[in-house]
């Protein structure tokens, strides 16, 4: 059973999905699965996916009957991984190759992990966006620097859950309704377990 599931939703990225998928493969820790969900997008996005999946069999691509959107897509992916530990991975963005590797060594002890992340403004700068550093929080401690810290971002990218946890949060989430800013919603949920 792979360690880490890292759960791509798929929708008109096609000028991006490679350079993700790639993040992902080329990780120095190989005992992975990657999930592209295809949430019906009209580009060639998944006929891309569909090469990778051919030349790597960590690589699975389940479809959506029709477009579910962002939160649940990311919902299907995640019934869809057989790891305890999932990462969701926008696919226009990638991994540091090594990601895994370090995420592996200390996440039994963990119910979730943050990590750092790199953005490139709109110059074509990557700039890297400073979470926590080595930084060890209960759940208080924790949301108190959310309410306090400039450099906390409320988005699912970026972490690495225990499964089960955002199993719950997510059932306990009312998805029926069309939200604005979903995540941050869906948060409060994975915090409560």
């Amino acid at each position: 059973m792979p360690k880490i599931s890292i759960i791509l939703p798929t929708y008109n990225v096609e000028p991006y999905i490679e350079r993700a998928l790639q993040s992902c493969i080329n990780q120095t820790f190989k005992d992975i699965e990657v999930i592209v969900v295809d949430d019906c997008g009209n580009d060639k996005s998944i006929e891309i996916a569909k090469d990778y999946a051919k030349k790597d069999e960590r690589i699975k691509i389940i479809h959506n009957e029709k477009n579910l959107g962002l939160l649940r897509a990311r919902y299907e992916g995640m019934k869809a991984a057989i790891s305890d530990y999932i990462m969701f991975l926008d696919p226009d963005d990638y991994l540091g190759l090594n990601l895994c590797e370090n995420i592996v060594k200390i996440m039994n002890e963990y119910d979730m992990i943050c990590f750092s992340m790199f953005y490139q403004t709109k110059e074509s700068k990557f700039v890297k966006n400073e979470f926590v550093i080595s930084k060890e929080f209960d759940l208080e401690d924790y949301l108190r620097y959310c309410a306090n810290s400039k450099q906390c971002y409320w988005n699912l990218c970026g972490k690495v859950f225990k499964k089960e946890i955002y199993l719950k949060a997510y059932n306990g989430f009312n998805y029926s309704k069309k939200l604005i800013w979903e995540k941050i919603y869906i948060f409060f949920f994975i915090y409560y377990y």
